[in-house]
Order: structure tokens, then sequence, then C-alpha cells
């Protein structure tokens, strides 16, 4: 029976994860897994379909987990002559894995949709949808290894021909994902493996084409390599190993794209094969301002043309002309993407064949390039200030493409910017580090022209001008200021100082070396007289205010002073910002970091590593109430910024508190997931999920008003923090929060009235085609917080509709139900039930989800909840979770699945754990459920009647729950029998506070424990009490964290709200004595049940 009601909570368990959004179930399975394949995403895709190699077979199919796992991975799979690789997705550029051809032995077909690639050292399975699929890739496969095996060497099974010269090779750690990977440099390739072993076995992970590459020194052990389409960065174990790395990869670089390859690295793009006019093959001219290669006779007609028209180079000859920058060009866009602009529209009677005569391709190639007769004109042709204003956008991207149109449909290349800084197109371009795009804009500059006026950038670390400032004074500069209170200044910013004067003619009044300053801080308009200011803040502790009558003149000069202070590994990162500065934190190089505020993104630099942090997304963030310390949490690590007295700290508290998400903002200022829905949202759509798709009338039925109200604003006061058990609110009380926060929340899900009457406009729409397609556009017109949320909510009530014949929730009441919610109305239109109606019923068609995944998570669900119905008693029972807990050690092996109702005690979870391992209790065993706090290393035991669902689902701890054997309270309720009624403790321990990473100095204390309280008083009990607590509100833990290197082993650790005491006894007898007591006087000497309790339990 036991095992039969494990194998029930288990099929539970899987069902409840496969309730979650597709693509949190993507994200578990990837985490899950993630020690077999490395997912190194691109951040940029290619934008056009362009192979450089030959691909033999490609398609979907699903390969099994590593571990022995059930669930099958969908991979995109491309097989070459050379390798099997298989990707997360077709766009990907770069390989989950890829398995050598050379070390497989053979392909088997295993039935039942399957096929198996044996090697000597292990096997890779794959299924298809369908046979002719496997006996497809069965066949493709065997020809491969056909064709390969008589290049086979014994002394490498990766590389073609058995063996390849290795530029350079060894361990490098991955910084994003962070992983150690083998890698090796090998002609123009850099490859990555997860090992040594891994590479002689011919099994890999990546390979980066370094014709596309840049390297680039981090700093300290760090480097990076920029590719079109990520930029990977590396620690080395040394800083002479990263130096030996740079030189080994710029070699690489170099060799890859130098002249003597040129024609080897173009060609390796398929349409760089051919001219781009003509077709001929393999040509070896390029007009490098058209971007496009040539044959040698249309090559001839592009010079005659003239260089203000096509500037013809030799890829053989012309060797100075083919930089590093100009190579990429031409693979980037190549002539296939050139050819999309130059001759979109060339009717097939019109085109130019290999052997046209001299006066045909002149007539074609004149029509093409100079009168623009094929091209395909840019939207903005004919509006000369918005192909301008769209230069200056695309240069600062990676679209060569658009560049290129831009300039050849009349944008000015040498338009202002309107940024003084940079006042062109070519210097916002070197800028923004985009260096491909200033070879571009380079080339096509008039040759006549001199370029060094054009390629001149104004210094930024320089400025003058007039700003306003307070007087001195005792107010603090965050106050509000009148317009009589600024005088007008004269500011100058040169040479690593700010300095400001009466006017341009005075002696200076005052001023601050740019190395001083420790903060700065543009704040929000309208917080003083001036609408825009920014505040300043040096080493000393002083403040400064400055204002200006506009909003360029203060963002001009705080990015001039912001590229003075910091650091230029950060500056490239975080360009404008609200705030920033150095804050003192333990992470930080020599206890200080570098941090900058830009939005709701906070970038830190910590020993030369930028990271950075959606505050939205923190997974807790708190402040220590003794020394004003903050400690963020987020998936990426745990940052402890520690406390500084200077007036700048407040700021940042301020500054990162109202960043890191608030209940009265819109969904995009709210606390988020990593899957940009609102923390609200989630939670409580998770516990819907959990407890009340089976509850008749779920969402119609309105749960306890003041319970509503309650949980709201617990949720908007700090909605990480937010935990219920199902006995403090029903499953009604948190459908009805749901659809209060979705009703009062500002602008609602639609993003405002204006966006939600186009929803209701696309409902009119008769055809519905034309209805999917317009809501289709809405949807992607809302900002991404918006779009994830109305997908998750949709994709729920999806799922409440599905089992309607229990819940009687049809998609009509759903639609009656959340039409007024979604659109904030009073309901009235008729229209509204009918959006969310349709959302429901083309679900996967307007959020791009797979119909047939989505159809085997319903069926999955229903299923599970259908066969644990059908097992339940007929009585009523209140609703259960799934709870893993452990017996008598946290191991591999030891975890006991167990049903857990809101209402389970101790006394019963510890009755049901044993019954399930078969483990009878003899009469002298004492076993107890205790919580397990594994980075505190601390224990606290449960008391029988306490509920154990709260303890398991606490917020911020990474505890477990763990049955054992009580080892001490036969000896506690000895001691208590002796002390009759008057159960009381005192004397002199010694005491820990730890009030920060720096403070765990132990302190003698004299402790009293009587009545209801303790109290801690410095010396003895008639001296002044130093503090006291009630015992009722306390956490009694046994032990403490080992970093505090205790006197001795026999310890107590207080808890109360964020802070803990630690209370070291001198022995084994002390330590249950004080034990004894507090128990005693929390659960008024109700310790341990009655031997009549236990045996109902047991039986």
């Amino acid at each position: 029976m036991a095992v039969k009601q494990q194998d029930l909570l288990r099929d539970m368990q899987n069902c409840f994860n496969h309730l979650k959004v597709e693509e949190n179930k993507t994200e578990t399975v990837s985490e899950r897994h993630r020690n077999e394949s490395i997912n190194i995403g691109c951040t940029e895709f290619p934008d056009y379909s362009e192979e450089v190699r030959s691909v033999l077979k490609a398609g979907w199919l699903e390969k099994t987990p590593p571990n022995s796992g059930v669930i099958y991975q969908r991979r995109w799979v491309q097989l070459d002559s050379e390798y099997l690789r298989y990707f997360q997705s077709p766009k990907e550029v770069y390989s989950k894995r890829m398995i050598s051809l050379r070390c497989v032995d053979k392909v088997v077909g295993v039935g039942d949709l399957k096929f198996e690639l044996h090697s000597q050292n292990r096997t890779f399975l794959f299924r298809a949808d369908k046979t002719e699929e496997i006996n497809d890739w069965v066949c493709c496969l065997e020809k491969a290894l056909s064709d390969n095996r008589n290049s086979i060497e014994s002394r490498n099974l990766f590389f073609k021909r058995g063996s390849v010269d290795f530029s350079f090779e060894g361990y490098l750690e991955l910084m994003s994902p962070r992983i150690k990977v083998y890698t090796i440099i090998s002609r123009d390739k850099l490859y990555l493996f997860k090992n040594r072993e891994e590479h002689f076995q011919g099994v890999g992970v990546t390979d980066i084409d370094m014709r596309m590459a840049r390297v680039k020194d981090g700093g300290k052990r760090s480097f990076t390599l920029t590719t079109p389409y990520r930029t990977f960065s590396f620690l080395a174990e040394s800083e002479s190993e990263k130096q030996r790395w740079c030189d080994s990869l710029n070699e690489c670089v170099s060799r890859s794209l130098s002249c003597d390859g040129v024609c080897e690295s173009l060609w390796r793009v398929v349409s760089n094969q051919q001219c781009a006019d003509c077709s001929a093959l393999m040509p070896e001219w390029a007009s490098i301002n058209l971007c496009v290669l040539l044959c040698e006779k249309c090559a001839g007609v592009h010079r005659s043309l003239g260089q203000n028209v096509s500037k013809v180079r030799s890829l053989k000859l012309d060797e100075r002309v083919w930089t590093d920058d100009l190579i990429r060009v031409f693979l980037q866009l190549g002539n296939a993407k050139a050819n999309t602009f130059w001759g979109a529209n060339i009717p097939p009677s019109e085109s130019l064949c290999v052997n046209a005569n001299d006066e045909h391709r002149l007539q074609h190639i004149t029509a093409k390039y100079v009168h623009g007769k094929y091209r395909k004109y840019h939207t903005l042709y004919g509006q000369q200030e918005a192909l301008d204003s769209a230069l200056c956008k695309a240069v600062q991207s990676s679209d060569l493409l658009e560049i290129l149109t831009l300039l050849h449909c009349g944008a000015d290349i040498k338009c202002h910017t309107g940024i003084p800084d940079f006042p062109t197109p070519l210097s916002l371009a070197k800028r923004s580090g985009q260096s491909a795009q200033a070879e571009l804009l380079t080339q096509n500059l008039n040759t006549a022209e001199s370029f060094e006026s054009v390629l001149k950038d104004v210094s930024i670390q320089s400025r003058r001008g007039y700003l306003f400032k307070p007087a001195s004074s005792s107010r603090p500069i965050t106050e509000h200021k009148n317009k009589a209170d600024f005088a007008r200044r004269w500011s100058c910013l040169e040479g690593g100082v700010f300095s400001y004067y009466k006017n341009d003619h005075s002696k200076k009044c005052g001023g601050m070396k740019t190395s001083d300053i420790i903060c700065l801080s543009v704040n929000s308009p309208g917080k003083h007289v001036y609408e825009h200011t920014f505040e300043l803040y040096t080493e000393e502790g002083r403040g400064y205010l400055f204002g200006a009558d506009d909003a360029n003149t203060v963002r001009n000069w705080s990015k001039a002073i912001s590229m003075a202070m910091l650091p230029t590994a950060l500056f490239d990162i975080c360009g404008p910002c609200d705030r920033l500065g150095r804050l003192r934190c333990v992470e930080g190089s020599h206890g200080i970091g570098w941090f900058c505020l830009s939005g709701f993104k906070l970038h830190v630099l910590l020993e030369n590593t930028v990271q950075t942090i959606d505050l939205r997304k923190l997974l807790s963030l708190s402040h220590s109430d003794s020394d004003g310390s903050m400690v963020l949490v987020w998936r990426g690590g745990t940052l402890h910024v520690l406390t500084d007295r200077r007036p700048h700290f407040v700021g940042w508290q301020t500054c990162i508190q109202q960043k890191s998400g608030a209940g009265d903002q819109p969904l995009s200022h709210q606390q988020l997931t990593e899957l940009d829905v609102p923390v609200t949202i989630d939670r409580c759509l998770d516990h819907v999920t959990r407890y009340g798709l089976l509850s008749p009338g779920i969402y119609r039925k309105n749960g306890v008003n003041s319970h509503t109200t309650k949980l709201l604003e617990r949720f908007h006061n700090d909605a990480r923090s937010v935990s219920w058990s199902e006995s403090d609110f029903s499953v009604d009380d948190v459908a009805n929060t749901l659809k209060r926060f979705l009703r009062e929340v500002k602008d609602g899900v639609l993003n405002g009235q204006d966006n939600a009457k186009s929803w209701l406009k696309a409902a009119d729409l008769e055809d519905k085609t034309e209805r999917i397609y317009y809501y289709q556009n809405l949807l992607s017109n809302l900002p991404i917080v918006n779009r994830a949320t109305l997908k998750a909510l949709t994709h729920h009530l999806l799922s409440v509709q599905h089992l309607s014949n229990e819940n009687q929730m049809t998609k009509r009441n759903l639609g009656i139900v959340f039409g007024p919610t979604l659109f904030q109305t009073d309901g009235t239109d008729v229209k509204e039930p009918r959006v969310v109606e349709e959302l429901i019923q083309n679900y996967c068609s307007i959020f791009n989800v797979s119909e047939s995944e989505l159809l085997r998570q319903l069926n999955l669900t229903t299923a599970a909840l259908n066969k644990h119905k059908s097992e339940r008693p007929s009585s009523k029972t209140t609703s259960s979770i799934i709870c893993a807990v452990d017996l008598e050690r946290i191991e591999e092996g030891s975890e006991v699945l167990v049903q857990v109702g809101a209402n389970m005690t101790a006394v019963e979870l510890v009755s049901e754990v044993l019954d399930h391992k078969g483990v009878k209790p003899a009469n002298e065993d004492f076993w107890s459920c205790y919580e397990i706090l594994e980075k505190e290393e601390m224990d606290r035991m449960l008391h029988y009647h306490e509920k154990v669902s709260p303890v398991y689902f606490s917020p911020g701890l990474q505890c477990h729950l763990l049955v054992k054997k009580n080892h001490y309270i036969s000896n506690i309720l000895k001691y208590l029998e002796m002390m009759e009624e008057n159960v009381c403790k005192s004397g002199t321990l010694r005491v820990c506070e730890v009030k920060s990473e720096r403070s765990k100095n132990y302190c003698s204390r004299y402790c009293e424990l009587s009545g209801t309280t303790f109290r801690m008083h410095k010396e003895l009990q008639n001296s002044p009490c130093e503090r006291e607590w009630p015992v009722k509100e306390l956490k009694v833990y046994n032990g403490y964290r080992s970093k505090l290197h205790s006197p001795t082993p026999w310890g107590i650790t207080l808890a109360h709200d964020k802070q803990q005491w630690y209370l070291c006894c001198d022995n084994e007898d002390e330590f249950i004595e004080w034990t004894a007591t507090f128990f005693s006087i929390q659960y008024d000497g109700d310790i341990w049940p009655s031997p009549l309790v236990m045996q109902s339990h047991n039986s």
C-alpha cells in the first residue's frame, strides 16, 4: 500500500511541475540537466539564413537527458560531413553538443522511432516523430560514417585526419554560464570541450569562428571574445596565462583574416562564391563601399563608373585594404544579403548571365547601382530627417544591411547626431564599439574628403559652462531648494578636476578632484525648483548640488563626470545612469565595489568582473536594523553592501529599495519572476493551480473580503516575502486577491485604456483569421512584462477551463469573470468577455505555443488529478501538497515523498514517514521531526502539535524537514520532572550576536529564563537588563554556524525576526537544562505526547 501511495504522490508531483508555463518547464529541465550540456545562447541571431558549412541533414529530434532521465529534450540537430551537432533552436549559432563522426562506430535503429549512435565510450539516443524520419537519419548517418572511415586515425577522434596542429590548448573558466571548459585553438576556430577526456573521446560542446571575433583584455585574469552573435567572457588561471591566451587568439584572428587567406575566408560564405552581378564562380574582386564580391569582368565595369560610385579592390593584390573589420563586413553581409537590397526587384528577363557581352553588362550594372532600378527602397525614402535619425540609431546596432540601405537611400553620412560629443554617425558607431559599422561608414565617405576632421571625437572628459549651485548651509542638499537658494556658477571639468567660479574670469570658489567623488546622483525632475539637478558626494562626506534649466545640460555634465570617475569596464556597459559611485561590499576588490544604477538594472564591478542585476528580480532584499547594511540575493549570487555613515549611502538604500519593485506601480515596476511575471500574480496562480483546479466555481465565488485585503496589503508591501499555508487563506481568498490585483494595478495588464479599446475593436472583426492576426499585433506591442503576464494568465485559465467538468468554469464563465477584471471596467461591455474567451480558445495561435505540447500537458494534468481524486477517501478532506522529507540523515536515497495536509502536525508526519519506510519504533526510541537550516548548520525540533506545512514553505530559508531519533528528549523530560512546577533557569553564558561579517566576538552575559521572558544582563542579575524577549516569540535551534568558531560544541541559537543570538554552554548537562527550560515555557510544559497519543498515531 505504501509503495502504491508513493507512486501516486510522484504522479501528482510531476503533474504540478507540468502546470507551470512552457518556458518555466524548459528552464527547469535545462537547470536539472545542466551538467550534461552547456547552453551557450546567442544575444543576437543571424538575420539571414547563410550556411557556412555544407549540411547534409537537419531537423528536430528528441534526445534523452543524462542520468537515465525519462523526459526527452527537443533539439535542432544538424549533420555535416564531420560532426553531428544539436542546438536549442534553429536560430542558434553555437551548439550544445557536437559529436565527431570519427568517434562513432555505428548507427543502430532500436525500434519505437529511435536510433542510437555507438562510440567506444558512450551511446547517444535520439527519437523522431515518424518512421520515415528515423530511416532517413540512419541512412544519412551511415553514408557519412562510410565516407569518414577511410580517414580515421587512432591519434585523435575529434579532428579531421585524426590529428591537427594546435596553436594553444588548456582550461579556461567560462563566465556565463559559469563553468570550466577545456579549450583548443586550431586553425581559424576556437573549440570548447567539457573536459580533456571528452576531447579524446571525440565529443565537444561548440566551435567559435575566429574570423568574425575580437579579443579584448578584461583586466585581472579575464578577457572577452566578441562575435556578431554573443560575447564570451573567460577567466584564466593567472595573469601570464591570460596574456598567452590573448596573444594566441589575436594571432588566430590575424591568421584567419590574413591577405593570403582573404579569398578562402570570404568564399566560406556560400553566396560569396558567386559574383553578385553575373553569378560567375569564385569572384576575386570586390566593391568595398557597395559590399559586393565581383568577377573580373564585372569589376572592370564597376571601375569604369568611378570611385565616387564603386571603389573596386582585389582580394589578392590590395593587401593593405583588407583589414579585419572590412573582412567582417563582407562575412556578415555577403552577396546574398547585399542583393536583397541592390537586386531585390530584378526581373528574370533583365538578369545578367556569365556570358553577357560588355554592353549588356554595363547597362545592367549602371541601372543596378547608379540609377537604383532594382533596389529595395527604404520605407523612409524621401524623408530626410527620418532617414538621418534612423542612420544614427542603426550605427549603434549590429544591423549592417540597414546601414547599407539607409546610406544608399539618401541618409546623410555626415548628418548631425544631436550629441555634441559624438556629432557624426561615424563617431557614434566608434563610441558604441561597433567597429564593423564604422568600417562600412568609412568606406562610403567621399574619397576626396579628408577623414580626420570627421573621425576626430571630442573628448568627453572635459567640459565648461554655467550651472546653478545653492550656497553652502547646514541644510542637507537633499532638502527641497527654492530658486533664491541657487546662484549661477561658471563650472569647469578638465585634467581630472571639477571646479566652479563666480564667473568665467573670477578666481575659483571651490572644486574637487574627480578621483575624490564617490557618488554621482541624477535627480528626478521636480525635486528642486530647478527641474533638472544632480548631486556629487566626496570622500570627506560633503555633498554638492548643481542644477540647470534643461535636461541636456545635466545629462552632458553627468556623462562627463561619470566618464572621468568610472573604470572603463563599467562605463562601456552602463552608459547613462541615475546613480553611480563606490560602495563598501564584502565581495568587492579590497572591500570596495563600483555600482551603477540605470533604471531597474544595477551594474556592479567586482574584481574586474561586471555583474548586471535586475533589481525587480531579486530573490530577497534585506536591510539590517542594527547597522543599516544591505544584502541582495539574486539568481547569480549574493551581494553584501556594508553600511556607510556618509550621506550618500542613504540615497543608495532608497534608490535600490524603490527600483526593486513596488506594489502600487504598473506591472513593469513590480517585483518580477525570472519569466517577467509579477511575483504577486505568479504566487496566486501557483496557489490556485495547486489547490483550486478542482474547486467548483473557482474565481466566481468570492473569498472573505478582509482576508483578501490583508493578503493584498502584504503583496503591496513586499511580494517576495509573502507566504501562507492553506489554513491561513482559502483558495477563494487567493483567487479573489488575484482578481483585485489585476483590476487595481496601474494601467492594467493591457497597458492603459487606449490600448484596451484596441483589443475591444479587434473583437468586432468578423473574420477569425483577421481577428487572431490583430490580437497577435496587439500582443507584440505590449511591454515585455505585460505580454508575459497575459500569457501566463491565459495559460492558467486554459488549465481551469480544461477541467470545467469538475469546477464548472467554462470558457464563457471565465470570460464573464475576467473580462471586466482585465479591462478594469464595470463589465457592461459584452465584448470584454468575448476577448477573454478568444484568448483562451486561440491560445496556441496568439501566443505561438506548440499545440501538441499544450495538449500533452493538459491531459497529464487531468489524468493525475483524476487518479488522485479516485483514490482519496470519500469523506471530505482538506487539500494537500507533496513534500519531500528526509529520514535519519539528508543524503541521496533518504528522501520520502509525503502527502501533507494543511493541518498535518509533526507527530502525524513522523508516523507517516516511518510507515512509508516500514520502520517500527522500539519502546525506548523517541522520534521527532526537525527543521534543518542547511546554510546555518542548525536544527530545531518541531513541537508534536506544530503544523509542518508553514515550516516547509518558510520564505527565504533553505530548510529541510528531517525525521530522526531524538537523543536528548529523555534527559529533558527527566530534568523537568525534577524541577516540578517552578521551571526557571539562570546563569552566565557566552553570547554572540552577529552584526556584520567582522563582528563575531563572544561576550559573557548573565542570562535569566523565568516566567515567560528571557533576559540578558551585562553583569549580575540586579544589574540593568540589556535585552529581553518573550520566550514564545523566539525560535530555539540546536547548534550554531561553524563560521562563529564557538569555544564549545554545545550551543543554542535564538532567532527573533531577522536577528540571531548564539548562546554557548560549557557542557552537555548545561545545554540540556537550558533547552528543557526553553521548551517547557514555550509549550506550557506539554513537550512530548502521551503514550496513548503516540499509540493512536502509530496505529
